[in-house]
């Protein structure tokens, strides 16, 4: 259980950009998202990130934010972390009338810290129920700050321990209060 671990959370890429490693809110293997069999995801349309086929039900806060979106069969939750990323996890391929399968375990408006369980699904179930298990992971807002996704995992990860890709972005995420970067406040 990952529960409570704090991932490492990179600030500088090292190439001028700015970066943030989102740990994987999966136990499995990571799927390139080109491989996922729905369109919407493998051509990138809702956003850029990766896949993971699962090894058990539980899906974990990568990263420190708050619950922005429930569907209501629990199969997809939207975070906002406080580095400003907002993540979709979509846990199955056509899972939205998987009814009974998953267990919301936070809701709307929650604040959430890495490692803590947002969902958990009976993945045997999920199976009979939906096309495929495979559980995206993307970036929403890639856009709006010049954001790319880098080093995108290979092979098998941890939920909350292993990082499953890394975000750049050409520019500083601006403060909460306005005052500037958030990554350049504090430094001399």
């Amino acid at each position: 259980m990952a529960e409570g671990v704090a991932p490492r959370v990179r600030r500088r890429d090292g190439g001028g950009g700015h970066g943030v490693a989102v740990p994987a809110p999966l136990t499995g293997r990571v799927v390139p998202l080109d491989q996922v069999p729905d369109p919407v995801f493998a051509e990138r349309m809702v956003g850029d990130g990766a896949a993971v086929l699962p090894e058990d039900g539980q899906v974990v806060a990568p990263l420190a934010g708050t619950v922005t979106a429930l569907f209501p069969t629990g199969h997809a939750v939207g975070l906002r972390t406080d580095e400003g990323l907002e993540l979709l996890i979509h846990v199955g391929i056509d899972s939205a009338h998987a009814e009974g399968v998953f267990a919301a375990l936070v809701r709307v408006g929650d604040r959430v810290r890495p490692g803590q369980p947002l969902i958990r699904a009976d993945l045997g179930r999920l199976a009979a129920a939906a096309r495929s298990v495979l559980s995206p992971v993307v970036v929403t807002n890639l856009d709006e700050r010049a954001g790319r996704i880098a080093e995108p995992a290979r092979g098998p990860v941890r939920a909350g321990r292993d990082v499953l890709f890394r975000v750049v972005w050409a520019e500083p995420a601006p403060a909460p209060d306005g005052r500037g970067s958030t990554l350049s406040r504090g430094r001399g």
